[in-house]
């Protein structure tokens, strides 16, 4: 998302970055430099070493944060539009004079109160609560693709009445978009030569985190299931995590190597090309906002077997974007499976269920305040 967000920025604005580096011998470490994204030059400040696919003790977000606090000093921040995607992250540079723009992706009903959250903040929910309750009046704005998320902050902050809205999630439509059939043949049989798929195949594919929101060892079950009613439908499963391990020994220990097939990490483009070659997409999510992968699948064409999460309903409305599953069980998962596979493929229809989430659309409210803030400090 925030990729999206600098490459479809106006010309106007200028962007700069205090990020990661997921390389320890990077000598560009706690300095400026200039980098490429998508063709958009930007200037970027890799504040520490890390991976965001390792857990430690302390997590990232914290050292992140407290490391933003420490060499603040070397960042220009008065007057310019900040933009913060964590809670935690904005308290760093709370107090600088700056307008301060903030993108919330959850529901705390779900990340910080539900039981089954691996989110750190729910084993300390007074702290999250007296963060909040810090941070969020001093926003000049917020931006949630939970639109219950912002119903619940609005309720709880009546200051923020004025100052929240929904903000769909968005697929970069220079990257996820319909190939030819001909095109999507020849990358399903590269794509499965490299795994040791049967491109003869159908193929259903995930991409996301490998921990308990997205609950991956629910789709584990799920193809354990398939392999009575539908034993040719092969997954392919795209990133990493914690549960990355427990889900190998689940696929060995059930005899499924032959059935589902592990792409490790994979960039955009690499991600649309899997969408393109599969036959379906599917969700097995615990919880989530409203899922990118999601908008990125029906954007390629690709139906989507969800499991009913977040804004999910508001994106699936009709039979050919594929199903959302009521219960979450791998059984009710499996018939979903089965269902859109049996149906006749309407790759049109799935595109346009994902027309009206491309940044560009999303995020013109976004640019607007930001250049308005500017034009109004240039005129005092």
């Amino acid at each position: 998302m925030i990729n999206a967000f600098i490459t479809c920025a106006p010309e106007d604005l200028q962007v700069e970055l205090v990020g990661i580096t997921s390389d320890p011998k990077d000598s560009r470490l706690r300095s400026w430099h200039s980098v490429e994204v998508e063709g958009r030059q930007l200037r970027w400040f890799p504040l520490l070493v890390d991976h965001p696919s390792i857990r430690a003790r302390v997590p990232l977000s914290f050292r992140y944060t407290w490391k933003l606090r420490r060499t603040r000093h070397q960042f220009d921040l008065a007057g310019i539009s900040q933009l913060f995607h964590r809670l935690e992250t904005a308290w760093a540079t709370h107090d600088i004079d700056s307008q301060k723009l903030m993108f919330l992706h959850y529901h705390v009903e779900d990340q910080i109160l539900h039981e089954n959250t691996e989110v750190t903040w729910s084993r300390f929910p007074k702290a999250y609560f007296a963060l909040e309750k810090r941070i969020l009046p001093k926003m000049d704005f917020l931006w949630s693709e939970r639109s219950d998320g912002i119903e619940w902050w609005k309720e709880h902050y009546p200051i923020m009445k004025d100052r929240a809205e929904w903000l769909p999630t968005w697929a970069d439509d220079n990257v996820f978009y319909p190939l030819t059939n001909r095109k999507c043949k020849q990358l399903r049989k590269q794509l499965c030569a490299e795994l040791g798929a049967d491109p003869a195949k159908e193929i259903a594919f995930f991409a996301a985190r490998f921990e308990g929101q997205k609950d991956p060892m629910l789709l584990m079950q799920t193809w354990k299931l398939l392999q009575t009613a539908r034993p040719d439908v092969q997954l392919v499963l795209a990133g990493a995590g914690s549960l990355e391990n427990e889900m190998r020994a689940f696929v060995a220990g059930a005899g499924l190597e032959q059935s589902v097939f592990f792409a490790g990490t994979l960039g955009q483009s690499a991600v649309a090309n899997w969408q393109n070659a599969a036959d379906l997409f599917v969700l097995s999510s615990a919880f989530e906002g409203m899922a990118l992968s999601m908008i990125e699948a029906l954007a390629a064409g690709v139906p989507v077997v969800t499991t009913k999460v977040g804004e999910a309903p508001r994106v699936i409305t009709a039979p050919e974007h594929g199903r959302i599953v009521e219960e979450r069980s791998a059984e009710c998962i499996a018939d979903a499976v089965v269902q859109v596979l049996s149906q006749p493929r309407n790759r049109q229809a799935c595109v346009r269920a994902a027309e009206p989430y491309t940044p560009r659309k999303v995020l013109e409210p976004v640019y607007d305040r930001i250049r308005q803030y500017h034009e109004r400090r240039m005129n005092q």
